[in-house]
């Protein structure tokens, strides 16, 4: 198993050698203090845990300044999961988990760590049982990249036409029915990319990060609660519209109420 500080050099090896940034000595000097953190937050997890979740933030605050210049990496996300995961802090840690997993989807140490963050909510709202059965029938669309779908589409386009290219050479049926498979995945993945695309813009995925989340019936502080309960850290939900500084959210069982933007955020930080 590769240790999280080793993780974390792979992740600054791969992000910052393409960047002009690479060079800087405070990034450098940001990135080696926040592994000396993590590490000493480990060696005294047991025997001072409280200082120990201090230092896990201070490491979760020094890798979020390498996120802030631009660098886009799944590892670093799954790194910073780990030092909100640490410091108690489910929701943060849930957040940069799922940022993650949009670049490392099948990470089995990002899954392993993402299902345990996920069991220690307090509010832990199941999914429909229709959206359970859509993720394990369009596993291949959920489990994958956005770009491995559009480099596999592209290959299967281009083999469609090659294939058709040959058939006026060689008049083989197995030629059409493999260009009638490409194109029809070609077509599959076309339609996945699309919809990822769209739900990105009009039903971005978010996370509450707040603690005693009330859920509104309206968009704003005087309409009365949609449920008596308040929600917790680490609650997934989807954007279906906004107005001001609030969000009507919909939740994986389906219900929905509107909530201070401000408590919660974005997977995709860019969309809204």
């Amino acid at each position: 198993m590769i240790t999280t500080s080793v993780r974390i050099a792979i992740v600054i090896f791969l992000a910052l050698p393409f960047a002009a940034r690479a060079q800087d000595p405070r990034l450098r000097a940001e990135f080696n203090q926040a592994m000396i953190d993590y590490d000493q937050a480990l060696s005294i997890r047991e025997t001072d845990p409280d200082r120990a979740r201090r230092m896990f933030r201070s490491s979760a605050q020094r890798l979020g300044s390498l996120v802030a210049t631009g660098i886009d990496n799944g590892l670093l996300e799954y790194n910073l999961g780990n030092c909100f995961l640490q410091a108690g802090d489910l929701g943060q840690a849930i957040l940069h988990y799922r940022r993650a997993e949009r670049l490392i989807p099948r990470d089995p140490l990002l899954t392993d760590n993402l299902r345990e963050a996920r069991s220690r909510r307090i509010t832990n709202i199941e999914p429909t049982r229709r959206g359970a059965v859509l993720r394990n029938v369009f596993f291949w669309h959920f489990e994958t990249t956005w770009a491995a779908r559009v480099t596999a589409g592209l290959v299967a386009y281009a083999l469609f036409w090659l294939l058709l290219s040959a058939r006026a050479f060689w008049r083989r049926r197995a030629i059409i029915g493999c260009a009638i498979a490409c194109f029809v995945l070609t077509a599959m993945l076309a339609g996945s990319v699309t919809a990822e695309y769209w739900a990105t813009q009009n039903a971005p995925a978010g996370v509450v990060t707040a603690m005693d989340v009330v859920v509104s019936k309206g968009p704003g502080v005087g309409y009365q609660r949609q449920f008596e309960q308040p929600l917790q850290p680490g609650v997934e939900f989807h954007v279906c519209e906004r107005r001001g500084e609030w969000w009507r959210i919909e939740l994986p069982d389906g219900k929905s109420g509107w909530i201070e933007a401000s408590t919660a955020d974005l997977v995709d930080g860019n969309t809204l």
